[in-house]
């Protein structure tokens, strides 16, 4: 025992030396890492700057700095703008004691750790051997093992969504299609103040006022969402991506959870942060250098298709679209049977209804059921109407009715790009002109329709400069912006066409051209006539600075009706409209415009005006060449 107690001191001082040779052991080795990080350069490799989202930047000290605008993405203090200081910090944390399990660096960080252990050559034995269960868990529960690209088309009445919007869709192995819908999808948005109306929205989305984030959800939200609750057409790109590049893009989102960055809605916004994360398992791709002022997301789907990265493509119609197809489908006699059957179930023991076919019962009993599933969809519950549906559903259990096919309209990638520029020779009053435009986006009544949506006009800092011989150089306009809605109307359907101008314009106003600041707008209500035509008119309001006028605002009330036709050539329209200001002065105008398609990116536009005031009135001519890049 005596033996014993003499020996316990050599034996305490024996583990002592153990533990310290181990821990010195382990620091030698960090610091051997680090400088083999250092040596290879690894700071300074393209999957490196992509993990830490880094961009250039002139303003930064190192000439780069990060898109996250989180201080959690990062170990170093000084990690936004520093690379290697990131880097080396990373490799500290990955050897860590001090943190363990799903917090550790292993487990919060799995795409950094799975490359630099393949750049490094890590020594498994000196690392800490974390359980990143919760990684693991969630990992299993995507299961992926391909990914789509998904874009939702155009909302005009959803100011986040104008220029359509795109996912990214993560599907097990051999799905089917249909059973896509427990897919998982990954969405990169604005994290929104529901308070703000739709102009604070707009402006703080210009402004990069909210954070935008990451998040994940089955599949089948986002189609209850775009497909049936806005009712716009889904396409949807499979990628030609591995289950291992999959596993990878699974391994960096896992990364970004929770995680801030700052949201723009022209570039950096839901099409870009895809982009970043499609390029940093394919670095060769060229996806997000093409875009360094804005990010469309129509653009951001031609960039995907045309480096060769899809696989195939599937087209999604609305409910909105089957609808119209339904209704299209169906003679005049039986639609208003129909919409009279969908507001009075008693219909079904009309003599009228009687007498039809069993075919022709259940085309009548499947419009109105699929109208009243439509109005349900866009309004709160109502339980005399959900009554009725499920009346309807039984009714048309017994009946057979044809299954409804809707037309594939052209992909959006096929499309005109959405850059203009342009050059036109004019007259006005025999005064001749020569005229540059440039617009930064998007698309316009005239231009060529394939690729988007009929009807719908979304157009943002469009610019115009014009010389007389006689007056110089002068800005002759420059819309903000310029929106206008055409939504046909039919026996069913009662959507609101509208528009919404503001910008800068040269008038004609008491005897002289007038550089004015306007806010004009209007409501009403559009007509396909037949496939290619469309009639609309709309009464419409107008504020107006204009120094001529005695007033420093001076409202005015108006309308406007035109005439649209889609040909072979190109888009045609003719319009009547005019303005009556409270002062008594008034404006009307009357206009032939004609576009003629060249190639997609390539058009010649005639335009054809002549004005009346209250003093004077006069005309105008023009023919320009316009070029969409």
């Amino acid at each position: 025992m005596h033996f014993l107690f003499l020996l316990f001191p050599v034996l305490l001082m024996g583990l002592s030396l153990s533990f310290s040779a181990s821990a010195q052991d382990q620091h030698d080795y960090i610091e051997f890492i680090k400088s083999e990080a250092i040596r290879k350069d690894l700071a300074d490799q393209k999957i490196w700057r992509a993990l830490l989202h880094y961009k250039d930047d002139r303003f930064s000290s190192s000439g780069y700095s990060s898109y996250v605008d989180d201080p959690d993405f990062f170990y170093a203090e000084n990690g936004d703008i520093d690379a290697e200081s990131e880097l080396l910090r990373t490799i500290e944390e990955i050897f860590s004691l001090e943190r363990e399990g799903n917090e550790h660096a292993q487990c919060r960080f799995v795409y950094r750790f799975k490359w630099l252990g393949s750049q490094l050559n890590l020594d498994k034995k000196m690392l800490p051997q974390e359980n990143c269960a919760d990684y693991i868990q969630w990992r299993d529960q995507v299961n992926a093992h391909s990914v789509s690209l998904i874009f939702p088309a155009t909302a005009l009445n959803s100011p986040s969504s104008m220029f359509g919007h795109t996912l990214l869709r993560f599907d097990p192995e051999n799905v089917k299609e249909g059973s896509d819908w427990l897919s998982y999808a990954l969405n990169f948005g604005a994290n929104i103040n529901n308070d703000d109306n739709s102009f604070f929205f707009a402006f703080r989305g210009l402004a990069g006022g909210y954070p935008g984030v990451y998040n994940m959800m089955r599949y089948f939200e986002k189609i209850k969402e775009y497909n049936r609750m806005e009712n716009r057409d889904i396409w949807e790109y499979r990628l030609n991506y591995t289950p291992a590049e999959v596993d990878q893009i699974l391994a960096h989102v896992w990364e970004l959870k929770d995680i801030n960055f700052d949201y723009y809605f022209f570039d950096e916004n839901c099409a870009f942060r895809l982009l970043e994360l499609l390029e940093l398992v394919r670095p060769e791709v060229n996806l997000t250098g093409r875009f360094k002022l804005d990010a469309i997301p129509t653009n951001t789907v031609r960039a995907v298709v045309n480096e060769g990265l899809v696989e195939s493509t599937h087209f999604r119609p609305s409910e909105l679209a089957v609808l119209h197809a339904r209704i299209d489908s169906l003679p005049e006699p039986l639609q208003k049977m129909g919409k009279r059957l969908a507001n009075d179930i008693t219909i079904l023991d009309n003599a009228d209804f009687q007498s039809l076919n069993n075919e022709q019962q259940g085309e009548v009993v499947q419009i109105a059921y699929s109208y009243l599933r439509y109005v349900q969809m866009q309004t709160q519950r109502n339980n005399a109407m959900a009554k009725r549906s499920h009346q309807l559903l039984l009714a048309l259990n017994k009946r057979s009715s044809k299954e409804v096919v809707v037309v594939q309209p052209d992909a959006p990638e096929t499309g005109h790009k959405t850059i203009v520029a342009g050059l036109a020779l004019g007259e006005r009053n025999d005064d001749v002109f020569q005229q540059v435009n440039y617009r930064i986006t998007y698309h316009d009544l005239l231009d060529n329709e394939k690729g988007y949506l009929r009807g719908a006009q979304i157009i943002l800092f469009n610019t115009e400069l014009r010389h007389y011989q006689d007056d110089g150089v002068k800005l002759n306009r420059f819309d903000i912006v310029d929106i206008t809605s055409l939504s046909k109307r039919n026996l069913f359907l009662d959507p609101l066409s509208w528009k919404v101008q503001v910008g800068f314009e040269r008038v004609y106003s008491r005897g002289d051209d007038t550089g004015v600041f306007q806010l004009n707008g209007g409501a009403g209500h559009s007509y396909e006539l037949s496939d290619n035509t469309e009639l609309y008119g709309l009464l419409t309001g107008r504020l107006e600075y204009n120094e001529d006028f005695s007033s420093i605002i001076e409202p005015a009330i108006g309308g406007e009706a035109g005439f649209l036709y889609y040909s072979p050539i190109g888009a045609m329209k003719l319009d009547l409209g005019g303005y009556k200001f409270l002062n008594d002065d008034y404006r009307m105008k009357a206009a032939f415009n004609q576009n003629f398609n060249l190639a997609v990116d390539h058009a010649i536009r005639l335009s054809v005006a002549q004005e009346w005031h209250h003093d004077d009135d006069f005309y105008e001519v023009s023919v320009g060449y316009r070029y969409y890049f």
